[in-house]
């Protein structure tokens, strides 16, 4: 018996002060009490653009039009809840400067997501965090070693997501056993969790990975999802 499951992916980019101030008329009164505490730029921002782009994700696979009904609280490990009038729906987040990207999608079908800049500065540090083995699957894609690390990360938060465990699990526990390039993206596959799979793509110079069931078919658009990254103006 087979089931399908509808997940929804939302994706924006702010760059100003008033873009930011423009998410604040959509935050639940709990979500506000918890921003108005926030002392940080740096924080403030990552709270909105992520509490605003999980909202719009389950608004969209719930069909509510008013986001402030839809509360995206913190779980014991930092991981994000959903409250609703509809039970069951899950969401992902994942931002990195001013971009923000969330999946919303059923309890029963796990999911998670991360985004992270393409960053030769980062590379020491993201080196530190591979395998031997994982730097031989990286040094043969016709990808740049800074691109590969980068996949490597992302595909590894992803899962951690899933697991709810965040950095808080060794890394290479987390290890890929296998990359696949095809059409449109990349897959990458676990050592440790083959239930779970990766689907990765390039925006620009950021690298997004989507971690799913192994045992999943995801009918998803990789050229229309770029097509579509939103760059969002909320004065308009």
């Amino acid at each position: 018996m087979e089931n399908t499951f509808k997940a929804t992916i939302c994706c924006c980019c702010f760059s100003s002060t008033v873009e930011y101030e423009g998410i604040i008329q959509y935050l639940h009164n709990q979500e506000r009490n918890y921003y108005d505490t926030l002392k940080f730029e740096k924080r403030i921002r990552s709270y909105l653009i992520g509490r605003f782009v999980a909202k719009q994700a389950v608004a969209s696979l719930i069909n509510e039009e008013n986001l402030t009904n839809i509360i995206i609280k913190s779980g014991i490990f930092g991981q994000p809840i959903t409250i609703s009038n509809k039970q069951n729906i899950q969401v992902s987040i994942t931002h990195c400067d001013d971009f923000g990207v969330a999946i919303a999608f059923p309890e029963a079908h796990p999911m998670g997501i991360d985004l992270e800049k393409i960053n030769l500065k980062n590379r020491d540090v993201l080196e530190r965090q591979i395998t031997e083995d994982e730097k031989d699957l990286i040094n043969v894609l016709p990808l740049s070693y800074e691109t590969g690390l980068t996949l490597l990360w992302t595909a590894k938060e992803a899962l951690s997501k899933v697991l709810k465990t965040g950095l808080m699990t060794p890394f290479e526990v987390l290890e890929i056993s296998k990359i696949e390039l095809q059409d449109n993206d990349i897959m990458c596959y676990y050592k440790n969790f083959p239930q779970y799979r990766v689907i990765a793509f390039t925006i620009g110079g950021y690298m997004s990975a989507i971690a799913y069931p192994s045992r999943t078919h995801m009918n998803l658009d990789i050229c229309s999802l770029k097509e579509k990254f939103t760059f969002v103006n909320l004065n308009e």
